[in-house]
């Protein structure tokens, strides 16, 4: 019975070990929280829109972290589109478990955007005379974005990067 018993613990041992290597390498591959952060996206404002493709999810053992990333992002607002190619993420095991905020970081890299689509984009969310005179100035321009979010309890940490190809023309 006890021979029984070790064969058994040593075969669910084995199954739960490979099953971590398993989503610690190559990760989960799923669709299921999508809806969910449609959900979430819509409740920010109604004409607000994701379409997520599938999201892959990477258990980070050493650090007690899950890692999401997904590619090829469209936001939507009203009619207006801003393609992303990756968003990548860093959920925290510890305060999950503990039902806390658990997103620690979001790193958002966009394809090459025109800056007059960006700048009218941003218009529809809000309504702000600086953002309608760089509508004017800015001519003409390019931009990827590798933006960086970190949160914390007490702050956020915003960090853009990689600009390229922009004119501006002062009228």
């Amino acid at each position: 019975m006890i021979k029984i018993f070790y064969r058994f613990f040593i075969l669910v041992l084995i199954v739960l070990l490979s099953a971590v290597g398993y989503i610690s390498t190559i990760g989960v591959s799923t669709n299921i929280f999508n809806s969910n952060i449609t959900q979430e996206i819509k409740k920010i404002d109604e004409n607000l829109d994701i379409d997520l493709k599938k999201v892959l999810i990477i258990l980070n053992p050493i650090q007690f972290k899950i890692n999401l990333k997904t590619v090829g992002t469209i936001i939507k607002y009203n009619e207006e589109k801003i393609f992303l190619e990756n968003i990548k993420s860093d959920i925290s095991l510890k305060s999950l478990l503990y039902r806390e905020f658990s997103l620690t970081k979001i790193n958002v890299s966009t394809k090459s955007l025109e800056i007059k689509n960006l700048i009218k984009f941003l218009r529809l969310f809000q309504k702000d005379p600086k953002i309608y005179i760089a509508e004017q100035v800015i001519k003409k321009g390019y931009l990827i974005a590798d933006i960086k979010i970190e949160f914390n309890k007490n702050y956020l940490k915003l960090s853009i990067g990689k600009k390229r190809h922009i004119k501006i023309e002062l009228v």
